[in-house]
């Protein structure tokens, strides 16, 4: 996991663009929105990490800022929280479940190699 990469060095591009870890979800621990993303995904089998940017080396102010603030860049929101999938914005929870619903999650998922099992 990207844990090991110290706090001065994380990068929202590079852990979106890692080869290793196609799906990448930024979130809160508290949030319902997010645990109910975190729950869709398992449901789904779909291998992801998971960066919860109110813990560990996210705790440190000016990290969290940078990373909140290059989410905001990226999909033009600043709410979490965020999925992507092959470093492509899929949204929050609500739009995860949309693209599932209408099957762009699996088009998404399909066009970069992501194995999942639907429900």
């Amino acid at each position: 996991m990207s844990e090991a990469v110290p706090v001065a060095e994380f990068s929202v591009d590079a852990a979106l663009a890692d080869p290793a870890h196609p799906v990448v979800l930024f979130s809160l621990s508290w949030c319902s929105f997010c645990r109910s993303a975190k729950q869709l995904l398992g449901q789904l089998q779909i291998a992801y990490i998971d960066h919860e940017l109110d813990r560990g080396r996210f705790l440190e102010p000016a990290l969290q800022q940078r990373v909140r603030g290059r989410l905001e860049e990226l999909t033009g929101s600043n709410t979490l929280p965020q999925l992507f999938i092959g470093g492509e914005a899929i949204g929050g929870y609500t739009d995860t479940a949309s693209a599932l619903r209408s099957g762009r999650l699996a088009a998404v998922l399909s066009r970069h190699g992501v194995p999942f099992h639907p429900v």
